[in-house]
């Protein structure tokens, strides 16, 4: 039987660690604690947290209004991932990810942010003023939606004035017994009445012209359906509008122009005065 002195072997072993926990110069060497775990499995606070802001400011970003804050959010993430990553013994991916993720943020909150206020201030410059608005709204005088008043002057003209036209009176006939608008009583057929418009024109151009030629004369009811005379209507008051000679320059005639309107269309209706297609001019017709 062989018997091992525990003194000894205790001794032995002391030798063999003392001579292993130093280098060949003799600088002692520590080893490491086999209770601690490994630094890089250590949770980095400064980087859970860089990484949540930059989620959000990232979401924030695209958001209008939202996105102002969210700037000195990712600005915050930014700074939290820099600190994540300096910090020792911690995770640093959360902490790069966050740092990234906010940079994105911030700039996409700068840049968005510039463009949805450009974009506001562009529509609030777009919008006219309410006295704007109500002067387009009727329109310029002698337009559709702001006729002229019966009795107004109005020149016509496309380059160059060319014509003045003022529209006198707008008659219509009181019954089929008595009609104010003709001097022979013809009747219109079912469901419309005559109606007379009188207008005085004078030359304005250089030369002569004849009024009927550059002048049509013509009533648009309340439907927006534009009626003219017809052959066969009868004669109203005065000289007819198409038998009106040439004019020179200022020279004035007047004429009148019978036409058939619906007779449920006619009330709200306007005189439409057109010079060919290059000008024209409305006039209340009551």
């Amino acid at each position: 039987m062989t018997y091992v002195d525990s003194a000894a072997a205790t001794r032995a072993e002391r030798r063999l660690r003392s001579s292993a926990l130093h280098t060949a110069d003799g600088t002692a060497v520590r080893l490491p604690d086999a209770a601690t775990s490994p630094a890089d499995n250590r949770v980095n606070g400064f980087g859970v947290a860089a990484l949540v802001i930059g989620v959000v400011s990232l979401i924030g970003a695209v958001i209008p209004i939202v996105n102002y804050a969210t700037a000195v959010l990712g600005v915050l993430g930014v700074v939290l991932g820099i600190v994540g990553m300096s910090v020792k013994l911690r995770r640093k991916a959360m902490a790069i990810t966050g740092s990234i993720l906010s940079f994105i943020a911030i700039v996409l909150s700068v840049v968005l942010a510039v463009s949805y206020t450009a974009g506001f201030i562009n529509m609030l410059n777009d919008i006219p003023a309410a006295d704007q608005r109500s002067t387009d709204a009727a329109g310029e005088p002698g337009d559709a939606d702001n006729p002229l008043a019966i009795g107004t002057p109005a020149v016509l003209g496309a380059d160059t004035p060319e014509w003045e036209v003022t529209v006198d009176s707008v008659l219509v006939d009181s019954n089929v017994d008595d009609y104010a608008t003709t001097a022979y009583g013809s009747e219109p057929s079912e469901g419309h009445r005559f109606i007379a418009i009188t207008a005085t024109v004078t030359y304005l151009d250089e030369g002569s012209a004849l009024p009927s030629s550059d002048l049509q004369v013509t009533f648009v009811d309340r439907d927006g359906v534009e009626h003219a005379t017809r052959f066969g209507n009868p004669q109203g008051p005065g000289t007819a509008f198409d038998d009106l000679d040439r004019l020179s320059t200022d020279d004035t005639a007047t004429g009148s122009v019978v036409i058939e309107v619906p007779e449920d269309t006619m009330n709200g209706g306007l005189v439409r005065v057109a010079l060919g297609t290059t000008a024209e001019c409305y006039f209340g017709a009551h």
